[in-house]
């Protein structure tokens, strides 16, 4: 899978080593998924992702978070735009934990994405694949909503939503036609029975189309910037072009190309 493009770190990223799980209640998480996170702090990146379930348990438990954090952020982390010292990232922590928790989710999805499409990846048979799609039908994992959701409601936050909407592409192509002779034979969804479903990535591919096209329509420049890194994702692939086009996305592309 083609290598994913460099997004600069949150803002906020000295503070994802404070965070303490259990005074958030609000996360609901489970002992079983605090432990996760747990030893997901504790461990190299390639350890945790070295099983397939269990790298899809992880990505499952992150964007939990992420569902549940991006619902009750209270909007102080979204306005910080330049990258803080720890001093100033504790601030952050206290003034809006739950914003520094959707940064956090959406930092680990990303560097999750990073690795698989690693060669490290092919090498140990761990993909974007068998870790975003799950069943014996290849299916979208249920979670990837919650990208969407932080990618419409988190107007402001211009890291969670460019980094999000990175993510959500680079998961989407992984199920798309064109884009399995790009992948190494030696992991372990090669087989047909295995693939990822594209049929279960069709509406998230519309939905996020539709996102970078209402980003695109916009005259403020750094609106239009939170949609250039998932709009170039997609456009390697014949069906995010495709689906672009037919969606009128050449227009406002054409547009902003033009001013």
């Amino acid at each position: 899978m083609a290598k994913v493009a460099s997004i600069t770190p949150s803002p906020v990223s000295a503070a994802f080593r404070h965070i303490q799980w259990d005074p958030l209640t609000s996360l609901r998480l489970t002992p079983q998924e605090t432990a996760l996170l747990r030893m997901a702090e504790t461990n190299p990146i390639e350890y945790t992702l070295g099983d397939a379930r269990d790298a899809t348990m992880y990505v499952r438990v992150l964007l939990k978070l992420l569902a549940e954090a991006s619902a009750n952020v209270s909007g102080h982390v979204a306005k910080i735009s330049e990258e803080c010292n720890e001093n100033r990232a504790l601030d952050a922590l206290d003034a809006d934990p739950l914003g520094v928790v959707s940064h956090y989710s959406i930092s680990k999805i990303y560097t999750i994405l990073v690795t698989l499409s690693s060669p490290w990846g092919a090498e140990n048979g761990v993909s974007v694949g068998n870790v975003f799609y799950a069943g014996t039908d290849g299916a979208l994992i249920e979670q990837w909503k919650a990208l969407l959701r932080v990618i419409s409601k988190a107007k402001g936050d211009v890291y969670a939503q460019r980094c999000a909407a990175l993510c959500l592409a680079q998961i989407l192509l992984a199920a798309c036609p064109s884009q399995r002779g790009t992948r190494s034979a030696s992991a372990k969804d090669s087989s047909p029975g295995r693939l990822p479903s594209y049929a279960s990535a069709i509406e998230p591919l519309e939905a996020l189309t539709a996102w970078i096209i209402t980003q695109l329509k916009s005259s403020n420049p750094s609106t239009v910037g939170t949609s250039v890194p998932s709009l170039m994702a997609l456009m390697g692939a014949t069906e995010g072009r495709q689906i672009f086009a037919a969606s009128g996305g050449i227009k406002y592309l054409s547009r902003q190309l033009r001013q």
